[in-house]
């Protein structure tokens, strides 16, 4: 009987420092774990050139993998990118495949709801472009217009509120976005206006912008709500970088301009 009191002694003792080991591994913060690994993961599309997409040899490139290695650096890290669905990319976050998404998402008020942002890293505009010598001056000149967009975009959004819109054409990259009008498939396309101005050179395609930007965007990198000390470390390291002359080498380097200032 001795015996079995004892074992049962012993058992709960374990059971109360087993229990103990769990509450404090629940209480360490993404932040914490960032520090402790050495690297933070962060996602993207890998479609969006130039922001982020896939070189010749198959690495990933582009201004947003240059912005979350610096930030990175900032916090003491290596960044470890991973590609995702944009249209998937924010329930992945709150999912927790990664750290944070550094992949050109921008601010609104629906996003705010499931996620926080950072301070933007870089402002932009949804425009539409056409091929050269298509005698549009706006998307409003469309009739019963064929537009192509990226899936999960704000460009999907307000495409579907124009009446002169009769078809929304959905792609999983701007790539084949920029394609289908070079291949006649599409009237045109909406995506970001720095996309769009890199495409002619980049896909050999005659595209050009047609018309004023329909609306601008914040930039921002996207953390989960719970996740505030991550939030304060990477604005920090944001505002680090744009300090110190970081971000505008970079920006430079990809659009010969500094794409924080408006």
């Amino acid at each position: 009987m001795l015996k079995k009191l004892s074992i049962l002694v012993v058992l709960s003792i374990l059971g109360v420092f087993l229990l103990a080991g769990c509450s404090n591994n629940d209480s360490v913060s993404t932040y914490e774990e960032i520090i402790d690994k050495g690297k933070m993961s962060f996602a993207m599309s890998g479609a969006y050139p130039p922001f982020n997409y896939m070189n010749d040899e198959g690495e990933l490139v582009g201004f947003d993998i240059d912005i979350a290695n610096a930030i990175a650096t900032e916090l003491g890290v290596k960044a470890e990118p991973i590609t995702a669905d944009f249209d998937g990319i924010i329930g992945g976050l709150n999912g927790k495949r990664y750290d944070m998404v550094i992949g050109s998402v921008a601010v609104t008020e629906e996003r705010l709801k499931e996620v926080n942002f950072t301070a933007p890293y870089y402002y932009d505009g949804a425009q539409f472009f056409a091929k050269s010598g298509s005698g549009l001056s706006s998307i409003e000149d469309l009739v019963n217009g064929k537009v192509g967009v990226v899936t999960g975009t704000t460009f999907q959004e307000a495409l579907g509120e124009m009446d002169n819109i009769s078809e929304v054409l959905q792609f999983s990259s701007d790539v084949d976005n920029i394609m289908a009008v070079e291949q006649n498939r599409a009237d045109g396309l909406v995506t970001g206006k720095f996309v769009g101005l890199q495409a002619p050179e980049k896909y050999d395609v005659d595209l050009e912008p047609v018309g004023e930007l329909l609306y601008s965007e914040d930039i921002a990198i996207a953390i989960r709500k719970e996740d505030t000390q991550l939030l304060d470390a990477v604005n920090n390291a944001l505002q680090a970088i744009i300090d110190n002359g970081t971000y505008e080498e970079i920006s430079n380097k990809w659009f010969g301009q500094n794409i924080l200032e408006k």
